[in-house]
Order: structure tokens, then C-alpha cells, then sequence
């Protein structure tokens, strides 16, 4: 083994082909020589490169940073949205609960429900979702202009408010013309409703604006009826007198 290594060690020095100390000394040398030449760099790009490397561990630094601020910001939003999110679900509960026991006392279907877009950040194009059936054949629709008609629409809008009536506190409501465009069986029905509902002592007031509403309709006592009457042929309000109309209507009734 020890020949053998000293053989290589032989071959090695016959391939320098110097046979000195001084040869070998000049042939290390230079070797040394162009080994230096070939990692000669510039020292403007040695400053570059420590330069680059000291912005490079400064950015990856603010990037640490910043992703730990993101990733409380991210949960900052996560409980907001839960405060905000599980509330709104539960009071969509309640109404569809209103909402569904109003439309079966017709004889009808409908359901309200939260609209949640596809991007559940994109908090603008949250809403409410109102899906009704009129016919047993059918199935449930979205309440929009091309599924349901006029007079359908407007049954759909009473109800809804309907169904926030115990739920939203508010002094008044207004109504006006809500039920034109109504069949007749629709009307009563949605009048009978809005009459049992709003008529408790707990409930706010409202007000129900029509240019007509059908005979022999149900009436609560604590209802307050007020006819507006106007045109050209019309008496002046100073001779308007109801206790005489109904005096001479008693009258004419007793005649017959």
C-alpha cells in the first residue's frame, strides 16, 4: 500500500517536470499566480453585493413584519364579521319565520333568507332574498319583476313588512297604494292580516294610504278612518257637515 501511494507521488513530480526545489518553488508560484488572477473582482461590485445583501435582509424583515400585522388584521376581521354575521343570520330566522306564517295564512308559500355573494369579503353585495309561491304547481321564485306580477309583488311587500313589524321598533310606518294591482280575494286577505297585526297595543302605528279599499271590511275599533274628498263639484269645507249627512240619511232610511 505504502509503494503504492509513493509511486503516485512519483508520477506527480514527472508531470511538473522540474527536478529542483527552486522549480518547484517557481512552479507553485505560478500556479498561485493564475489561480489570483482568475477571482481578481472589482471592489465597487464586492460594496454592491454586500449592499444588495443588507436590502435583502432588511425587506425580508419588513415582509415578517408585515405578514404578522396582515395576519391580525386578518383576525381582527374575522371576529368582527362573526359579531356582525351571526346576529343578521338569526334575524333573517325570524323573519322567515313571520314571513312563511303570513304567506300560509293565504294559502300561499314564501321564504326570506340572507344573500351571501360567492366573495364573502365583498360585504357590499350582501342582501335580502325573497323567494314566494302563489300556486301549488309552482315552485318557489325569487321575487323580482319577470316571476311574479304587479298585484304579487305588492302582497309580497305587505307581508315582508309584515314580518319586521315585531321586530324593527319604529314610531310609524307609511304605506301608499300598497294595494293596487290586487285581485280582490288577495286584497281582503292582506287587509285582514295588516289589521290583526298592527292593531295591538305593542305594535307602532300605520298608516295606509289608497285612492279605494273594498266593502264590508273588517274594521278594529281602535282604527281611525279618514276620507279625503276633492274635484270640482265638491261642497265648500266650511259647509261640510257630517253629523247633518247622516241626520238626513236617517231621515230618508225612516221615510221609506
Amino acid at each position: 500500500m505504502i509503494c503504492s501511494t509513493f509511486t503516485c507521488i512519483l508520477q506527480l513530480f514527472e508531470r511538473v517536470r522540474a527536478h529542483t526545489v527552486e522549480e518547484i518553488d517557481e512552479a507553485i508560484h505560478e500556479q498561485e499566480a493564475r489561480a489570483d488572477s482568475l477571482y481578481q473582482t472589482d471592489e465597487r461590485v464586492v460594496q454592491e453585493y454586500r449592499d444588495r445583501k443588507a436590502e435583502i435582509s432588511k425587506l425580508e424583515s419588513d415582509v415578517e413584519n408585515r405578514e404578522r400585522a396582515l395576519s391580525g388584521h386578518q383576525e381582527k376581521i374575522e371576529e368582527i364579521k362573526r359579531q356582525w354575521l351571526e346576529p343578521l343570520r338569526e334575524l333573517m330566522e325570524k323573519i322567515n319565520e313571520n314571513f312563511g306564517y303570513f304567506f300560509s295564512c293565504m294559502k300561499c308559500a314564501g321564504e326570506v333568507d340572507l344573500s351571501v355573494p360567492a366573495n364573502e369579503e365583498d360585504y357590499e353585495k350582501y342582501g335580502v332574498r325573497i323567494k314566494v309561491k302563489y300556486r301549488d304547481a309552482e315552485q318557489l321564485r325569487e321575487l323580482n319583476m319577470y316571476h311574479q306580477s304587479g298585484g304579487e309583488r305588492s302582497v309580497a311587500t305587505v307581508l315582508y313588512l309584515l314580518a319586521l313589524q315585531e321586530l324593527a321598533k319604529c314610531p310609524f310606518r307609511c304605506v301608499d297604494e300598497i294595494n293596487q294591482g290586487m285581485d280582490p280575494v288577495n286584497e281582503r286577505k292582506v287587509f285582514e292580516l295588516v289589521v290583526q297585526t298592527v292593531c295591538q297595543k305593542s305594535r307602532s302605528q300605520y298608516f295606509l294610504l289608497s285612492p279605494k279599499l273594498l266593502p264590508d271590511m273588517n274594521y278594529a275599533g281602535n282604527m281611525t278612518y279618514l276620507c279625503v274628498y276633492n274635484g270640482p263639484h265638491m261642497l265648500n269645507h266650511k259647509d261640510w257637515d257630517l253629523k247633518k249627512f247622516i241626520q238626513r240619511r236617517r231621515k230618508l232610511e225612516n221615510d221609506d
